[in-house]
């Protein structure tokens, strides 16, 4: 639907995409009961931890009509935490008894076949890839957390999803919610319109601490352990390059013209990656995460009239509203008025491009974009080429 030169923000919805599937000649999308007219939208929450319980939030303060409806976890201990948070802050849009709380592996299933409109994606990393495509096919809209998957393959399915997702005129918004922040917003414009000069290359490095970890407690075994810090284990999170860098990749790209790369290299004096634009400009990204670090985080753009911070102020427009709660708002509004929001694309090209870079990391060998595997079945081409 969107090509990688497309310029998309929260004020370009695509309107009357209900319309889409009956002209392609293919069945309306599963909406449910919200899609006929009553006032209500429907939400199912996979994945029950911090950010799945933090996304219902900043749905049901975005609409009286939002109801949470079915849940599911893992762990049944996280369902009913969630459970407990989300009846004491939002008594009147919590509507989920236990027996559409659902508890296991393969639970998730039994939400995104429940009678929803909007599935929110918590779950970590290495699942989400399978779910999209699972709640797209059942016909309902979806936030998916960031990032999309955590290896080719997994972007493979989520760019199917994606692309499914727009022939059915569903909805797919992501937690790159920068995106949808006034201040990066109005900044960005600028920097493409040539008001903030024309930019060159973009930067962006962290300095992090060690992630969360929740100790082993009685009954658990090795696998829930393992489970339960899903952000220590590559496996699951795509390591630290893929799960924490993958935001501030997107907003590199996107400040620079929201162009795919032509290929990701070593980065300068050994540290990070450089992904190249076809134009000779580039983006620099590096992390570590460390017991004793900084904390300094930098993400700024060079133009041809001085450096600007990508950063948001603490003073900049949108008052209270963090990006992640006004992302979930439009999101909501998009359903309510029969639009779309359409952050697949976006999602798909930022987890594409931090698998590639973590894949640079651990080889040392460059990579071109055009031979990026959208599945594990061959092997990237190196790229034959050096940064400047």
């Amino acid at each position: 639907m969107h090509t990688s030169a497309c310029r998309l923000d929260r004020r370009r919805f695509v309107a009357g995409a209900a319309a889409l599937p009956a002209a392609c000649g293919l069945p309306l999308p599963a909406l449910g009961a919200f899609a006929a007219g009553t006032d209500r939208l429907r939400v199912g929450i996979v994945g029950c931890g911090g950010r799945g319980t933090g996304a219902a939030l900043d749905a049901l303060a975005s609409d009286p009509g939002v109801t949470v409806v079915a849940m599911a976890d893992a762990f049944g201990d996280q369902i009913e935490s969630s459970a407990a948070l989300l009846a004491a802050r939002a008594a009147r849009g919590f509507d989920c008894p236990p027996e559409r709380r659902y508890a296991g592996p393969d639970a998730w299933r039994q939400v995104v076949e429940s009678d929803l409109d909007l599935v929110i994606l918590a779950t970590p990393p290495a699942f989400r890839p399978l779910q999209a495509a699972a709640a797209v096919r059942a016909g309902r809209h979806v936030w998916c957390e960031t990032p999309g998957a955590v290896d080719p393959s997994g972007v493979g399915v989520l760019a199917e999803a994606v692309a499914e997702a727009a022939t059915r005129g569903l909805s797919f918004a992501s937690g790159l919610a920068r995106r949808h922040d006034a201040f990066t917003m109005a900044l960005v414009e600028r920097i493409h319109a040539g008001t903030a000069g024309r930019p060159l290359a973009a930067t962006v490095h962290a300095d992090l601490g060690l992630p969360w970890s929740k100790p082993a407690q009685a009954g658990w075994t090795a696998a829930d352990v393992v489970l339960r810090n899903w952000i220590r284990h590559d496996h699951l999170s795509g390591g630290p390059f893929v799960e924490r860098h993958v935001a501030a990749i997107d907003m590199a790209l996107w400040a620079l013209g929201d162009e795919d790369p032509v290929g990701v290299v070593p980065g300068a004096a050994g540290g990070g990656v450089r992904y190249l634009l076809a134009d000779g400009r580039h983006v620099d990204a590096a992390l570590r995460r460390r017991s004793g670090a900084t904390g300094r985080v930098e993400e700024f753009i060079r133009t041809t009239t001085g450096v600007r911070d990508l950063r948001r102020p603490a003073s900049a427009p949108n008052g209270d509203r963090h990006p992640l709660r006004v992302a979930m708002a439009d999101l909501v509004g998009a359903i309510r008025s029969g639009g779309r929001l359409d952050h697949g694309p976006w999602l798909r090209r930022a987890t594409l491009a931090a698998v590639a870079g973590r894949t640079v990391l651990r080889t040392g060998t460059a990579l071109a974009w055009s031979d990026l595997p959208d599945t594990a079945a061959r092997p990237a081409r190196p790229l034959q080429s050096s940064h400047s």
